[in-house]
């Protein structure tokens, strides 16, 4: 099909043009493509980005720099307690993280961190201070409580990318960050910014948000993207999706158990068979897998395989 200047009409053609030039760049004919397509032939695509604390994930799921991740969940699902371990898992293999908690004061999450670093809910002294120490340059906190100006939010993104190096940024929660109740627009807008500060600075941005309550089923009903609240656009826009889910009949049947009530075959074998959490992948854009990794949940607040993660770490000098 031929084109002419008489079947297009621009109310500026020189600035249609000069953005053409703009864009010339970014504009190339597909051969000089070849080299890098043959080489993903023959090599196939290198897994990049930052691992998860757990083996069995590692190979499945990474986060990527320029990317935004949503965790969401029910209230209640630890999916603050799982991102928090994350975030100084990052730190700790070279990826300084910076957290911005608008429900927790920084004692309250550092408390909580600092538990599942040990692996236990009561850390000796020395430790206590040791990982407190460890912070500088590997972990910082937005210390803002309740809700707090969208934009100031991405002021201490900015900030924390740019001046502090943080290569991890959390932000807890989409709720807090001070966007007018049902503004799906506002949401959109909120979400893009997030994407391009992400893409500008390279670095991975974690979203927490909440999911709807659900129609039937209580908590035992597992999420899915589509349930996440706010403007159907975020899940779109944004390049991962987690869901955090608590298996709670099995804590409550492990309550039971524990204060010496016999459980029956079927409820001991429910017990047997579960994990404690579903770290659940809805959506991998740069990534093939999709689907579920079960966590357990063990001493110190910490999610792990079976046996207690270490956290490797060292008091910068």
């Amino acid at each position: 099909m031929n084109f002419n200047d008489s079947q297009v009409s621009y109310t500026d053609k020189d600035l249609i043009a000069f953005l053409g030039r703009q864009e010339s760049q970014s504009i190339r004919w597909g051969n000089e493509y070849t080299d890098e397509l043959l080489d993903h032939f023959k090599n196939g695509e290198v897994l990049t980005g930052a691992k998860l604390p757990w083996v069995k994930a590692q190979d499945l799921v990474r986060f990527r720099p320029g990317e935004v991740s949503i965790h969401a969940g029910m209230n209640g699902h630890r999916k603050s307690m799982v991102t928090g371990q994350m975030m100084q898992w990052f730190a700790a293999q070279g990826e300084p993280a910076g957290i911005a908690s608008f429900e927790m004061p920084v004692r309250d999450t550092q408390k909580r961190m600092c538990q599942q670093a040990a692996g236990t809910q009561d850390p000796a002294p020395e430790f206590i201070h040791a990982w407190a120490e460890w912070n500088h340059q590997n972990l910082a906190y937005y210390d803002k409580l309740d809700t707090t100006p969208s934009s100031r939010v991405l002021g201490a993104v900015f900030y924390m990318a740019k001046e502090m190096g943080c290569r991890h940024i959390l932000i807890d929660s989409l709720t807090k960050c001070g966007l007018p109740y049902g503004e799906r627009g506002a949401e959109k807008d909120f979400i893009d910014a997030l994407c391009a500060t992400a893409k500008v600075f390279q670095i991975h941005i974690h979203l927490v948000c909440h999911v709807r309550k659900p129609s039937s089923q209580g908590e035992e009903y597992i999420p899915n993207k589509f349930d996440v609240r706010g403007a159907g656009e975020l899940t779109d826009l944004v390049h991962n999706v987690f869901i955090h889910w608590a298996d709670k009949k099995k804590v409550r049947l492990t309550v039971k158990r524990d204060s010496g009530i016999r459980l029956t075959e079927a409820e001991a074998g429910y017990v047997e068979k579960h994990f404690d959490q579903r770290f659940i992948v809805e959506k991998q854009r740069n990534g093939e897998f999709e689907g579920t990794i079960g966590l357990n949940f063990g001493a110190g607040l910490q999610f792990n395989e079976g046996r207690p993660l270490a956290l490797n770490f060292r008091v910068a000098q």
